[in-house]
């Protein structure tokens, strides 16, 4: 039974297209080291500098200087976001349990709000509750399809594409009408929700499904053209298992999401705790 249950889990993980695996680990790996950045620059910063060494301080400042250049952060943090989202996408087609996926992930991102609260640092509508909606919108439109890949094809491509538009809509009317964003109710939702407008709405992560549920829609469309037999689209460049290191985070990244800080935090903590007593580490970062 035991090697039964082995060769199953064989099989389901050589069933597994590669790629997909490695581009999601990648970013993975993108954002953990994104926010390793910010944790050093901007909550052990003060506690790093005050030791008087002079690597912490030289980290420090490499981490100022990365988040200081925004235009290279922010546009590789868009791409990051747009493979992520079209990824998930098409991992909805490989699915068997789309709601549960969906569920799992609204679950963990609820948790993630609770605890980011009672630290004084909310999360109200991340990435991972994004992805949460996007996996139980799909469902949705797959059920109403009822199961027909042509026609849930067909539909999310429709609405990804009009959720880009409406967003580039959104903006271009915030940009020529501030005013009315803040005036007129319904204005004031579509920006304290939709566009994220800082006068009126503040997450510590914050990712509106205008536009990125879009690019999911679009991605869950492209998987009937890109993988029609959901086999890998270069196996050939996937072998000897190089890709591994990568693809290993990629296999589990909403779990990486969901625990990466705490880890990084702690690792950052114990490097602290060479340098300081606990009571000065936590005099500074509180």
């Amino acid at each position: 039974m035991t090697s039964a249950l082995l060769a199953n889990r064989k099989s389901k993980s050589s069933n597994r297209i590669w790629e997909l695996d490695f581009l999601r680990g990648v970013c993975v790996l993108l954002m953990i080291f994104d926010h390793t950045m910010y944790d050093i620059g901007f909550l052990f910063c003060d506690a790093w500098r005050s030791v008087g060494n002079d690597t912490l301080s030289h980290l420090v400042d490499l981490a100022a200087d990365y988040y200081r250049d925004s235009a290279l952060r922010l546009t590789t943090q868009h791409i990051v976001v747009w493979i992520f989202a079209l990824l998930c996408g098409i991992s909805c087609s490989f699915s068997r349990n789309n709601l549960k996926r969906g569920v799992q992930a609204a679950i963990i991102a609820m948790i993630i709000t609770l605890v980011t609260y009672l630290m004084n640092d909310t999360i109200k509508f991340g990435i991972l509750h994004m992805f949460a909606f996007s996996i139980i919108f799909w469902w949705l439109i797959d059920t109403i399809c009822m199961h027909n890949k042509f026609f849930t094809t067909g539909i999310c491509l429709f609405l990804g594409v009009m959720i880009i538009m409406m967003d580039k809509g959104f903006m271009a009317t915030y940009a020529a009408n501030k005013q009315a964003f803040t005036d007129n109710n319904t204005f004031y939702f579509l920006g304290e929700f939709m566009l994220g407008d800082p006068r009126n709405f503040s997450s510590a992560d914050y990712y509106p499904i205008f536009p990125t549920t879009g690019y999911m829609l679009i991605g869950s469309s492209l998987a009937i053209f890109l993988y029609p037999k959901k086999k890998s689209l270069l196996p050939w460049l996937g072998k000897y298992d190089w890709h591994k290191p990568f693809s290993f985070w990629g296999k589990i990244a909403i779990w990486v999401y969901a625990l990466h800080q705490v880890a990084v935090v702690v690792l950052l903590s114990l490097v602290s705790f060479c340098f300081m007593s606990p009571s000065e580490l936590f005099y500074y970062i509180m």
